[in-house]
């Protein structure tokens, strides 16, 4: 067993007495080890230079960051419609029904009408939510995850 602490990897000792374990983390320098955390099949990569490298990572950022929004977008919308929907839809059938009816008639029921105004009313907050809770996360780690390849040590190349 171990623990990572930044670029380290530190062993826990683990000694068992009858039906008791005690684990004794080893947090000195004489038990780091080294071990940087590195992006899949690094090892593996055709980088030559680190142009090469600083374009595969800047590529690699993009997209992350890229997907991690359209997930944020889509989630926080689908999520932020359907709350206010459901919002709308009550207040439409009970607190607004009579000024829903004066306003566009008894042919919609109130109800949906209140729903489609809580979509409205709310469905942005739920996108900026999705923005703030899932885009803003992925972009910092997508950031931290470029910084560390292009500021690390060249990997061996690919034989």
């Amino acid at each position: 067993m171990s623990f990572r602490v930044d670029d380290f990897l530190f062993p826990i000792e683990a000694a068992i007495t009858d039906r008791t374990a005690t684990l004794t983390p080893r947090f000195d320098l004489a038990h780091a080890l080294y071990r940087p955390v590195a992006l899949p099949y690094e090892n593996q990569a055709p980088w030559t230079t680190p142009y090469d490298r600083e374009v595969a990572a800047w590529s690699r950022m993009t997209s992350t960051i890229g997907a991690g929004a359209t997930l944020g977008t889509l989630t926080g919308g689908l999520l932020g419609g359907a709350i206010g929907c459901v919002l709308g839809g009550i207040a439409g059938a009970t607190v607004a029904a009579a000024a829903i009816v004066g306003l566009f008639g008894a042919s919609l029921p109130a109800a949906a009408i209140g729903c489609l105004g809580g979509i409205a009313a709310v469905g942005f907050l739920g996108t900026l939510a999705g923005q703030l809770l899932v885009t803003a996360p992925v972009a910092i780690a997508a950031a931290v995850q470029y910084f560390t390849t292009i500021n690390q040590p060249m990997p061996t190349p690919a034989k």
